[in-house]
């Protein structure tokens, strides 16, 4: 019987368009598409995934790994620019692709709580993106929202390595058996169900319907 909740977060709860982080980094000089992804590779030695088909590039992989910082991050775009762009114009072309949570999925989310669930964030995310979020996309303490948040900046992996979902079920104390992991990406969605979690693969960046989501909770 399931009775914990594992939401991704881009595509899932936040909408995002990276290509709009692409073409504002490119007005400043900054080719981000080449520096931020590259596809999946069949061998699995691509970076953790941002979206379905595609996979963090070397310097991205490090930043959401937690290998390097914010300001090592934003410093490396910096020097890639045309030369008359300042930091802060590369934050905010950073914090672009970042769209918003529609408010029907976070009253979906408090909806879960006040039911007994126990409810979760596990995203491969980076500082800039969620302190951009924390500050602009809750209304409420994102504690109203989740029993926790796991980022891979924090714990120092990025999904779909296994070791990222052994350590949530370490940390929530919970048997896989029990949880439902929720992602909009196939290849994410296979490293939970390997190791015995529920999964439900939803369409990124759409409204899909919470029944969708209770489908696997009865």
């Amino acid at each position: 019987m399931v009775k914990t909740v594992i939401f991704d977060l881009g595509g899932v709860l936040l909408d995002i368009d990276m290509m709009r982080c692409v073409k504002e980094f490119k007005s400043l000089g900054i080719d981000a598409q080449g520096w931020l992804t590259e596809p999946v590779k069949s061998d699995g030695t691509a970076g953790g995934t941002l979206c379905e088909g595609v996979a963090a590039s070397k310097v991205m992989d490090l930043y959401q790994t937690g290998q390097i910082t914010t300001e090592q991050f934003l410093q490396g775009a910096l020097d890639r620019s045309n030369g008359h762009v300042t930091l802060q114009q590369v934050k905010d072309a950073w914090n672009v692709w970042l769209l918003g949570i529609p408010v029907q999925k976070l009253e979906m989310l408090k909806r879960l709580r006040k039911e007994g669930y126990k409810v979760y964030m596990l995203s491969n995310t980076n500082e800039e993106h969620w302190r951009y979020m924390e500050e602009n996309m809750f209304p409420e303490p994102v504690s109203t929202y989740f029993d926790k948040v796991f980022m891979s900046q924090v714990i120092g992996m990025a999904k779909p390595d296994r070791r990222v979902f052994e350590l949530v079920l370490r940390e929530i104390g919970a048997k896989a058996e029990d949880c439902l992991y929720v992602d909009d990406t196939v290849v994410n969605c296979e490293a939970a169900s390997k190791l015995g979690l529920h999964t439900c693969k939803v369409e990124p960046n759409t409204m899909w319907e919470e029944e969708k989501i209770r489908m696997h909770l009865d």
